[in-house]
């Protein structure tokens, strides 16, 4: 999360009243500002004294220095164990179902994948850019159709090469974490499960003016790099 803290309380109460109980949560703050880290740090805490369960279940970092995406999330995936199922979420995002995570570990115990996304919603809109990908695809080739929400075994991930996370100039990617993450995951995978329910809600304003920054324009740069790259051993 950064800056995150007008949203925060949405995606806390989207996890914290699933069905699943066996979840834990791992809160990387990426230097926010002070008045966002100390309104967020008010969030959690009272997140945490209704319910002392909560307590043991969220697990928060505040960092001191800029990380962004990727770093912060191999943080948070080193704190994983053995064939724990990630799942990411954006503190500006929530999941729309409080039975996302029942369903979800339903469908790893009965259907043998090690890779599973669902549909979501931009913003309150009906549009969705998930869907299936063929277990036998190439995910640097094939097109992005498995966003919100993401999730893998942890294991998937277990001796991937650094260099996959990271871009053109050597630092890790810096906005164009989806993919960075979830295409390395995607390609060792070997059943791979789209779930068509939509179960995240993704925060974006959907307008022409979103895709002409220059933050976008990078992000679709560093997309590209990865894909022409390829998997690397």
């Amino acid at each position: 999360m950064y800056n995150a803290s007008d949203t925060l309380a949405q995606m806390l109460h989207s996890v914290c009243g699933q069905s699943y109980r066996n979840w834990r949560l791992i809160l990387v703050d990426d230097v926010s500002s002070p008045e966002h880290r100390e309104k967020c740090r008010g969030i959690v805490e009272r997140f945490t004294s209704l319910d002392p369960d909560l307590s043991g279940k969220i697990d928060v970092i505040w960092n001191e220095e800029k990380k962004w995406e990727v770093a912060n999330v191999l943080h948070g995936i080193s704190k994983c164990e053995g064939d724990d199922i990630v799942c990411r979420i954006d503190a500006d995002d929530w999941l729309v179902d409080l039975d996302a995570l029942a369903i979800i570990n339903v469908a790893y115990d009965t259907l043998g994948c090690d890779v599973l996304w669902t549909a979501h919603r931009w913003s309150f809109s009906d549009k969705n850019i998930s869907g299936p990908m063929p277990d036998d695809a190439d995910p640097y080739v094939y097109p992005w159709v498995s966003s919100h929400l993401k999730t893998f075994r942890k294991s998937l991930l277990d001796g991937v090469s650094d260099v996959n996370f990271r871009g053109e100039d050597g630092g890790y990617i810096r906005r164009a974490g989806d993919q960075a993450v979830y295409l390395p995951a995607l390609h060792n995978a070997k059943k791979k499960f789209f779930l068509p329910r939509v179960m995240y809600h993704y925060t974006i304003k959907d307008v022409p003016e979103t895709y002409a920054t220059d933050d976008a324009r990078f992000q679709r740069d560093e997309a590209l790099f990865m894909r022409r790259r390829g998997y690397v051993k």
